[in-house]
């Protein structure tokens, strides 16, 4: 219970004196909810396991559907924590519209059961627009995020995946239009 109530606090927190207040509805809802994961399971212990690749393919831009695309995502996730809870990760995706986008970043894997594994993201990386959504120059973005997977027996994960991709406007560009990529995603243990 304390943990739920810890959880509140920094949700309220969140939403009431950080700068993410002051960002797009989505991000915030999404601040909260990884804030809330990582309090609540915060007292237990970190669990490594095998690295793994993940799969994903989904949409982009498809809640402000201002140029939206089909995406497709690969990511190598390192399965000992380096500090803490904290995973490192690294990933590349592309959009039926001639975007890119590589990042790296860290991941908090938070265990719910035997199964049920929720994991906020943050990354940084690059983006180059081809024909698709623009999102600012110099193309530097930050892409913050959550999976929500379940554990197969072997190792494997399959679930859904909601990252926010924006610039922030932290290198003084003119435009942070930002944009979404939601996806089904399949992470294969490696042995």
């Amino acid at each position: 219970m304390k943990q739920v109530f810890a959880a509140w606090l920094v949700g309220l927190w969140v939403v009431g004196a950080s700068p993410a207040a002051r960002a797009d509805p989505e991000v915030q809802a999404l601040a909260i909810a990884s804030a809330v994961v990582v309090v609540a399971t915060i007292a237990e212990p970190p669990l490594d396991g095998p690295d793994e690749i993940a799969f994903e393919a989904g949409g982009f831009d498809v809640v402000k559907n201002v140029q939206p695309a089909a995406a497709f995502g690969l990511e190598y996730r390192i399965g000992k924590s380096l500090l803490w809870k904290l995973r490192p990760f690294v990933g590349a995706g592309v959009t039926t519209q001639g975007s890119f986008y590589g990042y790296g970043g860290i991941r908090v894997a938070t265990y719910w059961g035997e199964r049920l594994v929720i994991t906020p993201s943050f990354a940084v990386g690059g983006y180059g627009h081809g024909s698709g959504k623009d999102l600012g120059d110099p193309p530097v973005i930050g892409r913050f995020g959550i999976d929500v997977e379940y554990r197969l027996d072997n190792d494997m994960r399959v679930g859904i995946a909601y990252h926010h991709i924006s610039n922030g406007k932290v290198l003084g560009q003119s435009t942070n239009p930002g944009t979404e990529v939601i996806g089904l995603t399949l992470s294969v243990a490696l042995q």
